[in-house]
């Protein structure tokens, strides 16, 4: 359960304020029909804290009631049902009256549950709402919910999905405005002003402090905004606020323990005057050879010091060679913002110049990424970006990458054309008969179903979808970016590993209801293998003085 009345000041200064706040406070604003506003998504998500905002910056008054209790419960109580029955009463004949809105914050497994509920007491009119708020959540299943009603609840029912909010991409976005507020000096940010840094001795040791310094710089932002990015394209969905806050608290302290007092591990490493500790906790390295957490091993995986590129080599070659130039090199790169030294950066580039040769090569690499003099590693493909975006060329280009590569995993071609199986890849068999399909022709990028479905909730969560929504003959998928570069190695002819064939069921299922329904039509030309052979015959329907002839042709 969740008690928004129960934080503490601390939390309250820590909180980051973004676009969603504001728009979400402006659509309640403007909307005098809106009766009930639902917040959604997962754990972490950031749902409690939403509500606070909201409560604070609207009048006094325009929220009749709050209902928090329901956020963390994937199925409800019979208390909570029959609390959520009376909240929800306003809706059994109709909607509430003017000026009567409720904000309720659950997550889809506890809504499931609730619309079962509701049917079972005899409660349609409140079944209708969950309905409701489950079809623009494009949560699968039947249920019941007339148009009339449907528009009725459309007018009155704001859904708002937090996963689907954007955490990073921009400045205005969460994980940059969550990092401008890692500065240790700065009075109302995370550290709250650092006040025992005042007194401290040993700051030129710390190296968290020194991270939290590089985490607020604007530049060092920019890069780690982008890994973040590129971890949110590979996941086909955005970070959630507590997954950011736990990998940002490791990339601050560097590896350091968290259990205790960090100062005292601080005081530990200036005793010792083990500089090069130092050096392995700052920002270039830390998390690289130290992650504990899901987003932390994420950015670990992204290492851009493993990355084949000339500038990269360029780097690594020349490290070692002169230990007091790495030094120098370090120093340049992050020894200071407006004219203030980071003082654990001046400690590490001591380390350096009194290491042996090469040991902070990758270190090295990985500051020339964080101040944005290297890029990051393998791009998000510009055009599967530009795809989800809906936008026509890259769209097209898109459609003919997933087409090639349907054909060159699962079917075949020959003679320049494109042929599908026309029964399941699964049966093991010495001889098949595959179908002349132009595949691109029955390839079409469809609009997410939150873009269709809850156009006002995905305007207030600002989303920008992550996925292509595929629609392949009969089939619908969704293509992320791992299952889209599968499919543009298996376009260039590289099939995949057995660990990536689960990828491919739903594209293999596709492939072979598109064969299916292609053979039904008996004019197109078929293919004929035989594998133990190594033989292939194209066979092609003739109608000559309306007899039904078969062109048989050996091709391999």
């Amino acid at each position: 359960m969740v008690a928004t009345d129960r934080i503490s000041p601390r939390q309250q200064a820590m909180y980051v304020s973004t676009d969603l706040d504001e728009a979400l406070v402006a659509h309640v604003s403007e909307n005098t029909g809106l009766r009930l506003v639902l917040l959604t998504g997962s754990a972490g998500g950031g749902k409690s804290a939403l509500i606070r905002q909201l409560q604070s910056r609207l009048p006094q008054g325009t929220i009749s009631r709050v209902v928090e209790d329901a956020t963390h419960a994937d199925s409800p109580s019979e208390r909570q049902t029959e609390r959520l029955a009376g909240v929800l009463a306003g809706f059994s004949n109709g909607v509430p009256p003017a000026g009567d809105l409720t904000v309720i914050a659950a997550n889809t497994g506890l809504l499931l549950e609730l619309h079962r509920e509701f049917t079972e007491r005899g409660q349609p009119a409140l079944a209708d709402v969950i309905a409701y708020a489950l079809h623009v959540l494009g949560v699968p299943g039947k249920r019941s919910l007339t148009e009339a009603r449907r528009e009725e609840l459309g007018a009155a029912v704001l859904v708002v999905d937090l996963d689907q909010r954007p955490t990073s991409g921009g400045e205005g976005r969460l994980l940059r405005r969550m990092l401008a507020g890692f500065h240790p000096d700065l009075p109302g940010g995370v550290l709250a002003g650092a006040a025992r840094c005042g007194t401290c001795a040993v700051k030129a040791w710390c190296a968290p402090r020194t991270n939290a310094e590089l985490l607020a710089d604007p530049q060092i932002g920019a890069a780690l905004d982008e890994a973040v990015e590129q971890i949110a394209m590979r996941r086909g969905r955005d970070v959630a606020p507590r997954q950011l806050w736990d990998g940002v608290s490791e990339l601050a302290l560097g590896g350091i323990s968290a259990e205790g007092d960090p100062c005292n591990s601080v005081a530990g490493l200036a005793g010792e005057k083990d500089g090069a500790a130092v050096w392995q906790a700052l920002l270039p390295n830390g998390v690289f050879g130290w992650a504990q957490g899901a987003l932390a091993r994420e950015i670990q995986a992204l290492d851009p010091s493993f990355r084949a590129s000339s500038e990269t080599h360029t780097v690594i070659a020349s490290a070692g060679i002169l230990p007091a130039e790495d030094a120098r090199m370090l120093e340049d790169l992050l020894g200071s913002a407006d004219g203030e030294a980071r003082q654990a950066v001046t400690t590490a580039a001591s380390a350096l110049a009194a290491s042996s040769a090469g040991e902070g090569a990758r270190g090295l690499v990985r500051a020339h990424w964080l101040m944005g003099r290297l890029p990051l590693g393998p791009v998000v493909p510009e055009e599967f970006k530009e795809a989800v975006s809906m936008q026509d060329d890259a769209r097209e280009q898109v459609i003919q990458v997933v087409s090639d590569g349907l054909v060159q995993a699962f079917g075949q071609t020959a003679e320049r054309r494109s042929y599908l199986p026309t029964e399941s890849l699964g049966e093991s068999r010495d001889a098949r008969v595959l179908v002349q399909v132009d595949v691109d022709e029955h390839v079409e990028v469809l609009p997410q179903r939150a873009q269709h479905f809850n156009r006002q909730g995905s305007r207030v969560v600002g989303l920008r979808p992550l996925t292509a929504r595929l629609k392949i003959g009969k089939s619908v998928i969704d293509l992320d970016l791992p299952l889209y570069r599968l499919l543009q190695m298996a376009a260039e002819g590289a099939l995949p590993a057995t660990v990536d064939i689960e990828r491919f069921h739903a594209l293999r299922y596709a492939a072979e209801r598109l064969g299916r329904q292609q053979a039904d039509n008996t004019d197109l030309p078929l293919l004929v293998t035989d594998d133990a052979r190594g033989t292939a015959f194209v066979v092609t329907p003739r109608h000559r003085r309306g007899q039904e002839q078969l062109k048989i042709e050996k091709v391999a």
